[in-house]
């Protein structure tokens, strides 16, 4: 199955406002400082178990990103492909890439 997924796909899709699960494997205060609209932060040192329970249990896709960027997004799609979510992709560019390209980027936390 495809491991990598482009940012512009996946910029397409949230723009069609097609369904999908955008996880985040940066730290929590990166998540803090900037992130793509929707992402959950799920830092690649914390693991997956405890986000495994809320994820969708169908083809929704997940996509997954940090910005080195595949070595933190790529610990998270593969615990999570381990435990049956084979719609786990990395977001190939990262989210610096995103981000200099102009997609939607939030700023902030509430």
């Amino acid at each position: 199955k495809r491991r990598f997924v482009s940012a512009t796909s996946v910029r397409d899709a949230l723009s069609r406002g097609e369904r999908m699960v955008l996880l985040d494997a940066r730290p929590v205060s990166d998540w803090q400082r900037s992130h793509i609209p929707g992402a959950l932060p799920v830092p690649f040192y914390d693991g997956v178990d405890g986000i495994v329970p809320h994820l969708p249990d169908d083809d929704t896709p997940i996509v997954v990103y940090c910005a080195c960027p595949h070595a933190a997004s790529g610990k998270i799609v593969d615990a999570l492909r381990e435990r049956g979510h084979r719609h786990a992709r990395i977001l190939d560019e990262g989210v610096l890439v995103w981000a200099s390209r102009g997609y939607p980027i939030e700023l902030g936390t509430p």
